[in-house]
């Protein structure tokens, strides 16, 4: 939300100085996103991990 609010500035913005500010922060935001993303995933990932580590342990079912 705040990349799309700084692009959306930046071409409302009446000179250039205020329009490459707001470009540049709408790729921080973008940057800064990607990589919460980024986090998140590898988070989820190692949850996965230690579920099936813990599957593991747990004893094999009759049967199946």
């Amino acid at each position: 939300m705040r990349a799309e609010t700084c692009a959306r500035s930046a071409a409302e913005a009446q000179d250039d100085y205020h329009r490459k500010n707001f470009q540049q922060l709408a790729v921080m935001w973008t940057e800064m996103a990607d990589k919460a993303e980024g986090r998140i995933a590898q988070r989820d990932v190692d949850d996965a991990i230690e579920t099936i580590r813990r599957a593991g342990q747990l004893p094999a079912r009759n049967g199946g």
